[in-house]
């Protein structure tokens, strides 16, 4: 298996695309998002703080902010971009910022800007009715799909979405890439994906591979840097925040919808690993 079978897997969903300009100075706070953000600057300047960096916006240049990533955003007026918001899947729910060190900010070249502004053309219309982060992720406006008129605007749309993608990919991170890729270990992750609301046994997940338990736990490890358990645990996580973020469904559906055994113990983990309620996470939506 080489690296190119991972890049197969990975479905890009373009979600909304649009040039703006902000008449005053805008700031978005402690912003989550179920979505990645791609922007080129074309004018005016700003800042935006997520992993306790801060990161100043300037024209000519592109920037990427990761899924589930909280963040700030400061625009001062007359700032104008293009954004673009998209989703990254894989079968195996993998999640690629997790497989390889993906930069935050990039110098745009001449094609980079070519690339965006005929992603804009190609699908006009799909700009957020409202530019508060807070006030779009509560609306159905999150949710609505892109309507591809042929399938050359779908390979266009798409192919352009992974070139500029491409451009913030670096070096892989120092987990065996080779071996996620392994058919085996690819059914293993499928499973667990499949079944995220239901009990999930580290014994069941080595019959699935024909290994012992003990060896197919060293081997998981050795593999994605964490115990079985830790990995189903935050993929229970993943599709939690996912929920939160995109739906109005109470916690106790929530819960479970992904696998977790009581509420107690759902709010426990989740403050663990986030730092917030489930609750707090929910109003930083955007």
């Amino acid at each position: 298996m080489h690296i190119e079978e991972i890049g197969k897997t990975i479905n890009f969903n373009l979600k909304n695309i649009a040039y703006l300009r902000f008449s005053d100075n805008s700031a978005y706070k402690n912003i989550i998002s179920p979505f990645s953000r791609l922007y080129i600057i074309t004018e005016g300047k700003g800042h935006f703080v997520f992993d306790g960096a801060t990161t100043v916006l300037e024209p000519n240049y592109m920037y990427l902010i990761p899924s589930f990533t909280p963040c700030s955003y400061f625009f001062e007026k007359n700032l104008a971009h293009i954004y673009i918001h998209f989703s990254m899947e894989m079968p195996s729910g993998l999640n690629i910022y997790n497989l390889f060190n993906v930069l935050s900010k990039i110098s745009a070249t001449t094609l980079d800007q070519s690339l965006l502004q005929k992603c804009l053309n190609l699908n006009p219309g799909y700009e957020l009715p409202h530019h508060d982060p807070k006030i779009y992720q509560s609306k159905p406006w999150i949710n609505k799909e892109i309507t591809y008129t042929s399938l050359s605007h779908y390979l266009e749309t798409t192919a352009i979405l992974k070139q500029l993608f491409s451009r913030f990919v670096q070096e892989e991170l120092p987990i065996d890439i080779n071996k996620i890729a392994n058919n085996k270990f690819q059914n293993v992750l499928k499973f667990i994906q499949e079944n995220i609301a239901q009990e999930i046994s580290v014994s069941r997940l080595a019959e699935l591979s024909f290994t012992s338990k003990d060896h197919f736990s060293r081997v998981f490890k050795s593999i994605t840097g964490m115990p079985p358990s830790e990995f189903i645990i935050r993929k229970r996580l993943e599709k939690a925040k996912l929920l939160l973020l995109t739906t109005n469904d109470p916690l106790s559906d929530i819960i479970s919808q992904t696998g977790f055994r009581t509420t107690a113990y759902f709010c426990r983990i989740f403050k663990k690993y986030t730092s917030l309620t489930p609750e707090q996470f929910r109003k930083n939506r955007g």
